[in-house]
């Protein structure tokens, strides 16, 4: 037997010996360490930052077609979708009801918020000599 092996459980025959292999953990507990606390709350930070900087971009632009101001608020709404979303799906040592308040708020975010600027009230009035 080689230095660091145990002995397995023995089979029907005493010669053979089945290899031992170490019980399996799912991939939610490596990616766990991945969406910790901290990690969370700097995606949502730094999501908030950008899609706040993008609007007050947007919003102080002359100009109607300033696309770099949206790519940095379509920037920011993907990060804090991502922390929102992805984090109440994938921690499951969180409580169900905060994990259904992250995804509800990522979501609701999605529908208010958007990713590109969508006009549903138009004030332009064309005006006919």
């Amino acid at each position: 037997m080689a230095s660091g092996q145990t002995q397995g459980p023995q089979g029907p025959y005493p010669v053979y010996q089945p290899a031992y292999q170490p019980p399996r953990k799912p991939l939610s507990d490596y990616l766990k360490v991945l969406l910790s606390d901290l990690v969370l709350a700097a995606l949502l930070w730094v999501g908030l930052l950008l899609l706040w900087l993008g609007s007050l971009w947007a919003g102080a632009s002359d100009t109607a077609d300033d696309d770099g101001a949206y790519g940095i608020k379509s920037f920011g709404m993907l990060l804090a979708t991502w922390a929102l979303i992805i984090g109440g799906v994938l921690r499951h040592d969180l409580e169900k009801w905060v994990r259904l308040a992250m995804i509800a708020a990522g979501a609701l975010l999605i529908i208010a918020v958007g990713f590109w600027p969508v006009p549903l009230i138009s004030f332009d009035i064309p005006m006919y000599g």
